[in-house]
């Protein structure tokens, strides 16, 4: 009996580890088919979102400013044609040239000089002096279609300047006279044999002037001290062009003095005259004041001696002349230094 009920406890109870078995098979196979259905998806899922992906950036930049967007919109172009030119006035007024108001000097005064009495002046010395024109703070004297020399015989032509034959003064000369004294005599071909190309006769003709022939401008002035103001002076007494003069064939011979001006005569047409140099800062300046201001460079040629001679002739070699020039100019200063002193 007991042995019966015993073997029927095994068989139930081996029943019951069969059914548990059976069921975890079931809802392992239930797991695996949902894991595997999720993969699936997953590995489906790249390629629908590769395929909407031309779409997206036109829903993410549908917000976005047209300046920030980088998309060019063809609908917004210039278009000149629709302009209505008619409602801008024309501006009728008289273009300038920068900002810079320069003064109108025409008709102006040069300022009077001290009328000096001969009796309360103490000459000191004469002395003549180059203004080298290819030194840069001379250059103002000699600007492209703007040269002083250019400026001096248009005056002559017109009557208002007159040119003489002497540093003293003394003999006048008329505007052809002062022409023919700045030009070069060229030789020319007369007569060629149009065969051979040979030349049969020459002849001389005087070649036209030109401005820029003028290389130097040459001032005589006076030093003294006045005892009425009591200070010592210096006054320009003339001024000369100076000119290299050519041979016909073009070499160079000497400089020359074609002819003299005299200073005071020529105030009235140099005041009236403006000179601009920006990179000097000269500027409301006319020649008329570059010479009395001294504003320019120049050497001494020149002291007033017995045998009136310049300095090259006594001293040929170059840097002796600058040495001698230099040695006068230290004169000149000390005389103005010690010109109160006593013993």
């Amino acid at each position: 009996m007991k042995k019966s009920i015993f073997l029927s406890a095994l068989v139930l109870l081996g029943l019951g580890l069969m059914t548990s078995v059976s069921a975890q098979k079931k809802k392992g196979s239930k797991g695996g088919k949902k894991k595997a259905t999720t993969e699936a998806k997953a590995a489906d899922a790249p390629a629908a979102t590769t395929t909407a992906a031309p779409t997206a950036p036109a829903a993410a930049t549908a917000d976005v400013p047209f300046e920030d967007s980088g998309v060019t919109t063809p609908d917004i172009v210039a278009e000149a044609d629709s302009f209505d030119f008619s409602v801008v006035a024309l501006d009728t007024t008289k273009p300038k040239d920068g900002y810079m108001k320069l003064t109108n000097l025409k008709g102006a005064k040069p300022f009077p000089m001290p009328e000096e009495n001969k009796y309360s002046v103490k000459p000191y010395k004469r002395i003549w002096r180059e203004i080298d024109l290819a030194d840069t703070e001379n250059r103002v004297l000699c600007a492209p279609d703007d040269q002083l020399i250019k400026f001096m015989m248009a005056a002559v032509k017109a009557g208002k300047l007159i040119p003489y034959d002497d540093e003293g003064f003394k003999k006048k000369i008329t505007y052809g006279e002062a022409m023919k004294r700045f030009k070069d005599k060229v030789v020319v071909t007369d007569k060629q044999d149009t065969l051979t190309g040979e030349v049969l006769s020459t002849k001389e003709m005087w070649a036209e002037f030109n401005p820029d022939s003028v290389t130097k401008f040459t001032i005589k002035e006076d030093i003294y001290f006045d005892r009425i103001r009591g200070r010592v002076a210096t006054r320009i007494v003339g001024i000369a062009p100076v000119k290299k003069q050519k041979a016909t064939n073009g070499t160079v011979l000497f400089e020359t003095r074609p002819f003299w001006f005299n200073f005071d005569k020529c105030r009235n047409l140099l005041a009236s005259k403006e000179i601009v140099d920006l990179s000097r800062g000269i500027s409301d300046m006319s020649y008329d004041d570059f010479f009395i201001q001294r504003a320019f460079k120049s050497t001494i040629v020149k002291q007033s001696n017995a045998a009136d001679m310049w300095i090259k002739d006594i001293y040929p070699e170059k840097d002796k002349q600058v040495r001698e020039a230099a040695r006068i100019e230290r004169e000149i200063a000390r005389y103005k230094r010690n010109i109160w002193k006593y013993n």
